[in-house]
């Protein structure tokens, strides 16, 4: 039996202006063919999970093609076509498949196709004709109608920080075989709720998503069902498929169970809040309080879509003459301008130049170390085995503490990054970190308190910083009163013959 592994993958925010284009995705990761099973095997992402799982179920994985992109603006129109007729392509090369496992975020925009993670599962359904489709999904997905009807099984992340990423891979594979031998499918049933949450308010283990994912747990505990995910979505891609979504795949009954858990989600809708603190006053409780103090930096999230160049925390810091931190700041012309240096020492304005609300730019001074390029392999919890091209990076001692330069955008899902050039995050008195949930994976073991901080940016926590266009209406808590009650209007399937 042979499966094929696939995908294109990448999170957009609709509120970053730079678009996401082809060259975004072969930076990142862009593996064609039998080179896709080499470099994902052993990793600790979705197509590596499945990888491992095919062994288990004695199946052999073939690899068409996937592409992956750091989360960033709209993807340009080109890029998305470019990889699907990629994806076609090496579907029809391959031969004949048993089923497909495709690795798709869910919160993709691309300029031209609405749903585009529904139109590559269309586009290869074409190809490969009536087989199974498993569907691994990102956490942060925002489902529309049409995904779910076209693949035969959705399995989305149940963990933020992402740390599942492999053992959904190999669900969504062991399904598809299951599928496959078994000659039947599952109803499937999605739910939306007009409910919009922001990321420090989804984390895993913190309420009302602790309560939330036991609720999933205990339902695909059950017998006859397949799998259920509960998916808060990601505010940051406007557009009519936002929101939080309910979705089981069982023998039958799908449409109550999805109605009972959605039902749960909604009556927590309240407990979503994300309460943030000022950076002067987050900056004066990293002086008092227990070392290291995470200063989280939320709108400025990297894994988000946000730049990684915000410069509000280093001002705060200066402001109240707090050394002592550790800060990461995307900034590549800083970082040529550190290497075409001589000297031991710099002095220069860093940080803050992609956007006028990300600045002004920090003037940054003090003894400077070169590093570079520089790559790694991360060792941690999240996307373990990936590696990492941080590009030249440069360090530099200031008076806040040592600020880190790099060439490429470096997300901070691990410590890895920062001991790949001498920094020492575990003895800082703060870290600023871009991010929301993630960066929980590199600091919460040693944190020793956390601060969520309103900062300018293009992932912010308050709503109320963003200006929506094409979102659905009512969606919680943009409308405080929006009707909704745990009904469904019908499965999106029923459970068919496998071809």
């Amino acid at each position: 039996m042979r499966i094929g592994l696939g995908g294109i993958w990448q999170e957009t925010n609709t509120f970053v202006p730079e678009p996401t284009t082809l060259e975004h995705f072969r930076r990142y990761q862009f593996f064609t063919g039998g080179e896709l099973v080499a470099a994902l095997r052993g990793t600790g992402t979705e197509l590596g999970g499945a990888i491992e799982a095919a062994g288990a179920h004695r199946v052999t994985p073939v690899g068409l093609h996937f592409g992956a992109a750091l989360p960033a603006g709209v993807v340009e129109r080109g890029a998305f076509e470019t990889m699907l007729a990629i994806l076609n392509a090496q579907a029809r090369a391959a031969p004949a498949l048993d089923g497909l496992v495709l690795s798709l975020h869910g919160a993709m925009v691309v300029d031209g196709h609405p749903d585009p993670e529904a139109e590559v599962v269309a586009a290869l359904r074409a190809v490969v004709g009536d087989v199974p489709i498993g569907v691994s999904l990102d956490y942060h997905a925002n489902v529309g109608t049409d995904l779910p009807r076209l693949a035969d099984v959705l399995v989305g992340y149940r963990s933020y920080p992402h740390t599942d990423m492999a053992e959904r891979g190999a669900d969504a594979l062991a399904m598809v075989v299951r599928m496959a031998r078994a000659g039947r499918r599952p109803q499937r049933q999605l739910v939306k709720l007009p409910l919009l949450t922001v990321p420090p308010a989804q984390e895993d283990a913190g309420e009302p998503m602790r309560t939330v994912l036991a609720a999933t747990d205990e339902l695909c505990a059950r017998p006859g069902v397949w799998t259920a995910s509960a998916l808060p979505g990601f505010a940051y891609a406007d557009g009519d498929r936002l929101g939080f979504a309910v979705y089981v795949a069982a023998d039958d009954r799908a449409a109550e169970a999805a109605r009972e858990l959605a039902g749960l989600v909604w009556r927590r809708r309240a407990d979503f809040a994300a309460p943030l603190v000022a950076p002067a006053a987050a900056v004066a409780a990293a002086a008092r309080g227990p070392a290291p103090t995470v200063l989280v930096d939320v709108a400025d999230n990297i894994g988000g879509g946000s730049p990684g160049d915000g410069t509000a925390l280093l001002h705060a810091l200066a402001g109240q003459r707090v050394g002592g931190a550790v800060a990461v700041l995307w900034d590549p012309a800083a970082v040529d301008r550190a290497h075409r240096g001589t000297g031991e020492h710099l002095a220069l304005a860093v940080g803050g130049h992609s956007d006028p609300l990300l600045g002004p730019p920090y003037p940054a001074a003090g003894r400077v170390r070169r590093y570079g390029p520089v790559s790694y392999l991360r060792t941690g919890s999240y996307m373990r085995g990936q590696r990492v091209d941080m590009g030249r990076v440069a360090v530099v001692a200031d008076p806040v503490g040592s600020i880190v330069l790099t060439e490429n955008r470096v997300v901070p899902f691990d410590d890895d990054h920062l001991r790949a050039v001498e920094v020492a995050a575990p003895t800082a008195r703060a870290i600023v970190a871009k991010g929301a949930i993630a960066w929980k994976a590199a600091f919460a073991q040693y944190a020793g308190q956390t601060v969520y901080v309103r900062t300018p940016g293009y992932c912010p926590a308050g709503l109320d910083q963003l200006t929506y266009r094409t979102r659905p209406r009512p969606l919680y808590p943009l409308e405080q009163d929006p009707t909704w009650e745990a009904s469904v209007t019908g499965q999106l399937s029923t459970g068919q013959p496998a071809g």
